[in-house]
């Protein structure tokens, strides 16, 4: 079983792209915070998140509802996201 989904992650705030490890029962939410606290820790403790953050499929530019598990989007290995 799968549980874990690796995804390629655009941060055009900060012009960076970066692989993400996504957990699958988690929701849209979840993964925004998580985000949040790897941009924080490993690229800029200057960077300030925002409660109205979205995730979005870079390849048909669907937004992610924030209240739905990843397991039930199309998100897949090899996802390419944008979060803003």
């Amino acid at each position: 079983m799968m549980y874990k989904v690796i995804c390629e992650i655009s941060f055009p705030v900060l012009g960076i792209q970066i692989d993400v490890n996504i957990p699958i029962n988690k929701t849209v939410l979840y993964v925004t915070k998580m985000l949040d606290k790897i941009i924080e820790e490993n690229v800029s403790a200057e960077y300030q998140s925002k409660d109205n953050s979205i995730l979005v499929n870079k390849r048909t530019g669907l937004v992610y509802d924030k209240n739905v598990l990843i397991k039930n989007t199309d998100i897949c290995n090899g996802s390419k996201l944008t979060y803003y």
